[in-house]
This record gives C-alpha cells, sequence and structure tokens, in this order.
C-alpha cells in the first residue's frame, strides 16, 4: 500500500477511482486540481492510496491564502465534496488522511473538509486522526426521475412566479459568451460582498479560470442586452451542477428578478443536460438563524445535514481568523 502525491498520481487510475465511487464530485477531478493550481490565491495537491494496482482512495486539497500579512492569518486548506472511496476501504482512508495531516500540519492555520456526502459511517476514523465534526447544512436538489415541471412545481410560489415575471419581462438566462460578460457579472458579484456579504472574494482572475476550465459553468442573466446578474458554478458531467456564487443587480426592475434567474439557469442546464443532481453549495449552521437557506430552500430543494469535518494545525492563529471574519461582517 503507497500513500502518492501530486505528479505521483497518475490521471487514468485517478478518473477510474471517480467513475467507481459513489462520493465523487467536479472538486475531485484533474481539472479542478489544476483549476487551482494555475489561479491567483491558491494551489492545490492531491493524494492517492494506491493497492494492488488500483486507487483505493483520493482526495484533492486546495490551499487558499490572501496576500500580504492577511497571508500568515488566513493560509488554510479546503477539501470541497470530500474524500474519493470505494465501499469498506477505511483501511486506506487512514492511511490517506493521516498522511495529509502530516503533510500540511506545519504548513496550514487548519484544514476543512466540506462533505457533500454523508460520510457518518467513517466518523470515528476521522477522529481517529484529529479531525472534528462540525454540523453543517446543505440544500439540494434531486433531479431523478423529475422534469422541469416538477421542480417548478416544488418551487415556492412566489419564486415561481417572479422567475415567469422575469422571463415575460424580457429578461433571459444563458452560458457566458465571452470573458467581458464573465468580467461584468463579476463586478456585480463583487459589489454584493463588499457592501452586503462582507467576506473576502477571490480576485477577477480567478474567475475568467474557471470560465475557461472545463468543470467550469458561467450563467449570464441579461436584459436587453444588459448583464444584469448570473451565477459562477462548477459540474460534473452526467452527475451534478453546484453553486459556486450567484448575484443580481438589486432593485434593477420591479418585475425581473436576476438572482432568482441566475439560479434557474443552472437549474436548466442540469435538467437538460441529465444532470443528477443540483447542490447550493452550503446552508449554514443548523442552530444559526441563515436568511440565505431560507431562500435556497424556496427553489424546492432537500434540506441535508452531511456537516464538515475540522483539523486545525495552529489554534492561535485560526481564533485570530475567525474572531477577524466575524468583525468584517459587523463594519458597517
Amino acid at each position: 500500500m503507497n500513500v502518492l502525491v501530486n505528479t505521483q498520481v497518475q490521471e487514468t487510475k485517478w478518473m477510474e477511482l471517480l467513475e467507481r465511487s459513489k462520493y465523487a464530485t467536479p472538486f475531485q477531478t484533474p481539472e479542478c486540481h489544476k483549476l487551482y493550481n494555475e489561479s491567483e490565491g491558491f494551489s492545490s495537491d492531491v493524494f492517492a492510496v494506491e493497492s494492488d494496482n488500483e486507487y483505493k482512495a483520493l482526495v484533492v486539497v486546495t490551499v487558499q491564502k490572501e496576500s500580504g500579512i492577511k497571508r500568515f492569518l488566513s493560509v488554510r486548506g479546503i477539501v470541497y465534496g470530500g474524500v474519493v472511496l470505494l465501499p469498506n476501504n477505511s483501511i486506506y482512508l487512514e492511511n490517506l488522511i493521516d498522511k495529509v495531516r502530516s503533510f500540511y500540519k506545519r504548513k496550514l492555520i487548519y484544514l476543512e473538509i466540506r462533505n457533500h456526502f454523508d460520510y457518518g459511517e467513517h466518523a470515528a476514523t476521522f477522529n481517529k486522526y484529529g479531525w472534528n465534526f462540525n454540523e453543517h447544512l446543505n440544500v439540494i436538489i434531486d433531479f431523478q426521475d423529475k422534469s422541469i415541471e416538477d421542480v417548478m412545481a416544488n418551487m415556492n410560489y412566489n419564486r415561481r412566479r417572479q422567475i415567469q415575471h422575469s422571463y415575460k419581462h424580457g429578461a433571459e438566462v444563458r452560458l457566458a459568451k465571452n470573458e467581458e460578460e464573465v468580467k461584468e457579472l463579476f463586478y456585480i458579484l463583487e459589489d454584493l460582498y463588499k457592501n452586503r456579504v462582507k467576506l473576502p472574494l477571490s480576485p477577477l482572475s480567478y474567475f475568467l479560470d474557471l470560465y475557461k476550465s472545463p468543470v467550469g459553468k458561467v450563467f449570464i442573466v441579461s436584459h436587453e442586452g444588459k448583464v444584469i446578474g448570473g451565477a459562477f458554478c462548477v459540474y460534473y458531467d452526467e452527475m451534478s451542477i453546484y453553486t459556486l456564487y450567484y448575484a443580481g443587480l438589486r432593485g434593477y426592475h420591479k418585475k425581473i428578478y436576476p438572482t432568482h434567474l441566475a439560479v434557474h439557469g443552472g437549474i436548466e442546464y442540469a435538467l437538460e443536460n441529465k444532470l443528477k443532481m443540483f447542490d447550493f453549495m452550503g446552508a449554514g449552521k443548523p442552530d444559526v438563524d441563515y436568511g440565505v437557506r431560507k431562500y435556497k430552500m424556496e427553489f424546492g430543494g432537500e434540506l441535508v445535514e452531511h456537516g464538515r469535518f475540522l483539523n486545525v494545525f495552529n489554534p492561535f492563529l485560526y481564533k485570530i481568523g475567525m474572531l477577524g471574519l466575524e468583525l468584517l461582517k459587523k463594519i458597517k
């Protein structure tokens, strides 16, 4: 049994594991690994456990860091989607997460696995190696045996009516045609994060890289030739699509709802391309009020609790970083 890292990992065996695992997501693909290695503010590492000439477990870790002094307080690793496994592979999981922990423990403040599936059967293994489980909700739409009419019928009445009004008044949603449209959408998103969300946002170059990537899908909402909103997504062919970010111009038109159409565009694309699931990428903690959760639920999705595994390597810097994020949110 060997644990392979980065250039040691063979793409053919990598893809074979993804095709066999129920835990496959676009975030664990070679394309996403390449995207984050080429984007400003990110890097990416891949680890695979090999036995009997095949991969038994694999994980892609995305390392995120700010520039300047903030880099010292913010360098962290995120595993989007979760670890890729085959059934009855606990021994391989142990080797994998032990290697990942030792690889990063002097490099990162913390490492977090953001699960998009239920890893409850493996919780004891994660805990054994210092990974603490934290409750965290998500909203998904399962498309099994559903048409766009079925999905629309499950939506909140007002949400459905607002989407219909938006189309009736001339708005449309489609895939981005060029980088200029991606830039216009980014500026709308940037304004949202600066003035309302009050959290750090990746630079424009990242969103342009995402647009060019095989795993990236950028949906543009337009009206009379003007970009008024959209969504940045990643997708896995024949499987699923995930909303990284969505935004729309506020108060643009009393009968047009750009943000609603941004989400609806991703849902329509998923159905048209026979994907199995639409994933909203998080809905907050169960015991904390979260307005975005309510918004996401209004599209007819299911609330699930797959949680996150957290391994903190530097508790002091972790606490400072979390306090800094809370302070940013409170600054008017």
